[in-house]
């Protein structure tokens, strides 16, 4: 069995290599692509496109029509089921395109371009809102990884931890979609409805994302709530926590096959409005990296150890 020592060395050199592990494949035309996730799906794309503005994109839909040919699309590779790579398809960088185009202060509606990733938005909101009263923050992202871009979310339709919330599609107010004709319209509830609802959700096939208008929400203080719980329990603790108004929360079980707790026992955490003058309490500590590697380890050599700490 790979040792911690060695497991870690091989996670770090992991963050170095170039994202999406592309490389060339020698002897073969085109670059070989993999997802960050799972690296399981190895395809060969045709050549790889930088994408920086929205007549970067019109031009390689137009070389698309040219020479009959697919156009894959990917932002930060999460993805595991391949959908973001197609082989000999000229494939677009979504990564450098991750500008705020617009910031409306007093409807809290954010304009930015599909590439941006959360950490790169959740930076540009808070230096947009430096010394404001009631600022405004995200309302949701998937959980698992930071560095997914919004274009993708939109594609996907993603979900986060909310209780209540309705998947992506509802902090969604209007996004620009780049047509197989070259041409870039918007869609919204009100404008191109049809493309609006296919596009959410369809994986780009319907066209290429270009920039995405998003609804946020005025920033709160949250109070986390953990507690052990057995399966037989999920559902009616979901209930009593969103009676007692908690907006967010999950429970993650026991993954390992031979501990008795194996998909029977779970770790509930549910997260709570709270006044914003309360205090964070003393004992309250931010995990390391080192932990967080520690952590990762554990939950692919120790699953029960994993849970436990």
């Amino acid at each position: 069995m790979m040792t911690r020592r060695q497991f870690l060395k091989l996670a770090e050199v992991a963050a170095l290599m170039p994202w999406g592990c592309a490389q060339w494949r020698v002897g073969l035309p085109g670059v070989l692509l993999n997802d960050v996730h799972s690296g399981l799906n190895p395809t060969t794309v045709r050549g790889v496109s930088p994408v920086r503005s929205s007549e970067d994109i019109q031009r390689v839909v137009g070389r698309a029509v040219r020479d009959r040919t697919g156009i894959s699309v990917a932002g930060g590779r999460h993805a595991m089921g391949a959908q973001q790579f197609g082989s000999d398809t000229l494939h677009l960088d979504m990564r450098s395109f991750n500008r705020v185009l617009n910031f409306d202060s007093g409807s809290g509606l954010i304009e930015v371009e599909a590439g941006i990733q959360w950490p790169e938005l959740i930076e540009a909101t808070l230096k947009l809102q430096q010394g404001a009263q009631q600022p405004w923050g995200i309302i949701q992202k998937q959980t698992g990884a930071d560095r997914l871009s919004i274009g993708g979310g939109l594609s996907a339709n993603i979900h986060g931890r909310g209780l209540r919330l309705k998947p992506f599609v509802g902090d969604i107010k209007s996004f620009t979609l780049v047509l197989a004709d070259g041409k870039a319209v918007t869609c919204s509830r009100l404008q191109n409805a049809d493309l609006f609802k296919l596009t959410i959700g369809g994986y780009d096939l319907f066209g290429v994302v270009s920039s995405v208008t998003l609804r946020l929400m005025q920033r709160q203080k949250l109070q986390r709530v953990v507690e052990l719980v057995n399966i037989d329990d999920v559902m009616q603790r979901f209930e009593q926590r969103i009676a007692e108004g908690f907006l967010y929360g999950d429970c993650q079980f026991a993954l390992n096959p031979a501990s008795e707790d194996f998909l029977s026992r779970g770790i509930f955490s549910c997260y709570k409005p709270v006044d914003p003058t309360t205090p964070i309490p003393a004992r309250q500590r931010e995990i390391s990296e080192e932990q967080w590697l520690r952590l990762l380890y554990l939950a692919h050599a120790d699953k029960t150890k994993a849970f436990e700490v």
